[in-house]
């Protein structure tokens, strides 16, 4: 059975859709990034940081040249401000300034771990959250940047652990119960997962991924009507939100509906690749007839496509053998 997706790379990768939705909560990429702190000397004044492994920037010494008089407060201000402003490695270097003063306020290392959860930089990310936590074991904000990285490392039985801390310190975080939608998707309880998914709503009612997420959730479950409805709410509310599209194509498929299928599907892929998906969804549902007639029509609608259709050509005469 096909499932749905947020994002298509491939138009053959419809076997991998639920895969590649899970993957896709929370916003941050998957990157392990090794970082250093850089302590530099200013004139007579040494910087000796209490903390390793959070920051690496070859600008340091500049900084620390102009900034003699900076203290812990002026430190926090500059890096709030740097971070309202979406400057990030500012606001990075700021934060572990002030982290040189005073190294027992869980905000700062959480402010970290966001920063660097933000550019993928899980390794430190994690090390700030948990030393947050250590300072202020009921540090929401943290709970919920640790509980969402360990869910996009694998560790599941971690993260619903810590993201279900999250939202029982604060439910309003809509990010760790999107997390939590995920993981009982994962382990097939429709149910809860839909009302992770619900309790996001009620803080961002207008997210098109979450949305998205309890049509998926509706669609594992059965209920194709019900997910048909949700990721044409999410396409209405985003225009360009590729998945929502994808995905009515896919239920609509599903459904017997090919016009409809084909015309969703078109709102992000070309002629050819929205007949060749039709053809594979139709293929991995056992609709053989169907298959070979939209396989038949990306070939002739694209002669560039040739070879893709023709390979999943081949594989349906190997699967109907």
């Amino acid at each position: 059975m096909s499932k749905p997706i947020k994002s298509i790379t491939s138009v053959n990768t419809l076997a991998k859709m639920a895969c590649a939705m899970r993957r896709a909560v929370c916003c941050l990429a998957l990157v392990n990034t090794t970082v250093l702190l850089v302590g530099c000397g200013a004139e007579s004044m040494e910087i000796k940081p209490k903390i390793t492994g959070l920051y690496d920037d070859k600008s340091a010494l500049v900084h620390d040249i102009q900034d003699m008089t900076i203290d812990a407060s002026s430190a926090m201000s500059r890096a709030n401000r740097f971070l309202q402003q979406g400057n990030k490695d500012e606001a990075l270097y700021y934060y572990v300034r002030a982290l040189e003063f005073d190294d027992q306020n869980p905000e700062t290392f959480e402010k970290i771990g966001q920063i660097h959860a933000g550019k993928g930089n899980y390794e430190p990310a994690e090390a700030a959250y948990q030393m947050a936590l250590k300072l202020d074991p009921k540090n929401a904000h943290a709970l919920e940047g640790l509980g969402l990285i360990q869910l996009n490392t694998g560790k599941q039985a971690e993260a619903k652990q810590s993201l279900t801390a999250a939202v029982t310190t604060d439910p309003s975080l809509w990010r760790a119960c999107n997390g939590l939608g995920l993981i009982a998707d994962k382990n097939g309880d429709y149910v809860q997962a839909a009302q992770h998914y619900k309790s996001a709503l009620r803080t961002k009612p207008d997210l098109p991924i979450l949305m998205n997420n309890l049509g998926y959730s509706k669609y594992l479950s059965g209920d194709l009507q019900g997910a048909m409805q949700l990721f044409d709410a999410a396409s209405k509310l985003d225009g360009k939100y590729d998945s929502a599209w994808l995905n009515q194509g896919l239920v609509q498929a599903r459904l017997g509906n090919d016009a409809a299928a084909i015309k969703a599907f078109m709102h992000v892929l070309n002629e050819a690749d929205a007949y060749n998906n039709l053809g594979y969804i139709y293929m991995m549902n056992d609709r053989t007839p169907a298959a070979y007639e939209y396989f038949q029509k990306a070939i002739s609608s694209s002669p560039t496509y040739h070879k893709l259709a023709n390979e999943n050509l081949n594989r349906l005469h190997a699967m109907d053998n």
